[in-house]
């Protein structure tokens, strides 16, 4: 009997320690530093295909490092080859098109400027037939005087008359002729105004085809897809021979220079943390090793929530989640890699 009674007391002394020493941890982690525990997360950027094809070569598989810019799938290209080769064969005639405007409008300027020499020239031809004309008149007029008075004969008369009248004919068709060539300069005035307008059209043939060009490249360069962020290949989805359609996912890159870490405290400990604050991280696999990062977001909500709160135990039982963000150059914290988290006071 004295045997039993030993052993409950005994028993009794190792749970009382047991409890308090529990209870010393519980006030002690409720006197320190928030945190709790988290799975380190990196940034997952979706490689996928803009055009619809189908695969030739995939370059990488699951594990492998990749760097910003590797050409990690080929796509068959053959149609977009295709749509290069003929918007540039656009470009090319647009471009002749071009020269042929240009010389014909050059042409078209030479025959106005012909013209409006030309009738230049006629006008002052007129203007010089009006001189010799007005000058044979004076000379008809005065000769008709002489006439009148017998000091000159009737035939010389008659003589200057005629070259008067010669020369105002001349002075006429000149005139004409003037008249003329300034209706051929307007038309071909018109003519060059719309050679220019065509060689204008022509250029921006020549810009259109340049754009479609410039397009039809940029689908060709989608033929070689390449990875948007260095780090290392997470998910291969895709084969070569198979065909996509765009935006269709190939592989997953998942950066591992900056990772972040969601965690969790208590609603009693909500007031302790702040966006920017410090926090340390300590993994596993690196017992010896404490990692720094700071505090990137505290959500606004917070999660596994009772329906009703009514006592402090049921206020403590609701939880926030924090995400911190480490920089990870020698990419030690891995995907994946359970880690603890203790915010810096």
């Amino acid at each position: 009997m004295k045997r039993i009674i030993l052993i409950l007391v005994v028993l009794t002394l190792i749970l009382g320690t047991v409890l308090a020493v529990k209870l010393t941890r519980q006030a002690a982690d409720r006197r320190g530093p928030p945190g709790s525990s988290g799975i380190i997360e990196g940034t997952r950027a979706q490689v996928s295909a803009r055009l619809g094809a189908r695969i030739e070569s995939m370059a990488v598989r699951e594990g492998d490092v990749v760097t910003a810019g590797q050409v990690l799938v080929e796509l068959d290209c053959a149609e977009a080859n295709a749509m290069v080769a003929e918007a540039d064969a656009r470009v090319e005639a647009a471009k002749a098109q071009v020269a042929a405007a240009q010389a014909q409008a050059e042409a078209v300027a030479f025959t106005s400027q012909a013209a409006l020499r030309q009738a230049r020239s006629q006008k002052t031809g007129a203007g010089s037939y009006a001189v010799q004309e007005a000058n044979a008149r004076r000379q008809s007029q005065r000769a008709a005087r002489l006439d009148t008075e017998g000091a000159m004969a009737t035939a010389q008369r008659e003589t200057l008359d005629t070259a008067a009248d010669d020369l105002g004919k001349r002075r006429t068709a000149a005139l004409e002729a003037a008249d003329a060539a300034g209706q051929q300069a307007k038309a071909a005035q018109l003519q060059a105004t719309a050679a220019t307008e065509q060689v204008r059209a022509a250029e921006r043939q020549v810009a259109a085809g340049e754009a479609a060009l410039a397009r039809a490249k940029a689908a060709q360069a989608e033929c070689h897809i390449m990875s948007p962020v260095p780090g290392t290949v997470t998910v291969r989805a895709k084969e070569p021979g198979e065909v996509v359609l765009p935006g269709t996912t190939l592989y997953e890159v998942t950066d591992v220079r900056e990772v972040k870490v969601i965690f969790y405290v208590a609603n009693a400990d909500l007031g302790r943390v702040t966006t920017g604050q410090a926090v340390t991280v300590t993994a596993d696999a690196w017992p010896d090793q404490t990692f720094h990062g700071s505090v990137r977001r505290v959500s606004p909500e917070a999660e596994f929530t009772p329906r009703t709160i009514q006592t402090r135990s049921d206020r403590d039982r609701l939880v926030y989640a924090i995400e911190a963000t480490l920089q990870n150059p020698d990419g030690r914290l891995r995907v994946g890699m359970p880690v603890e988290v203790a915010l810096v006071p």
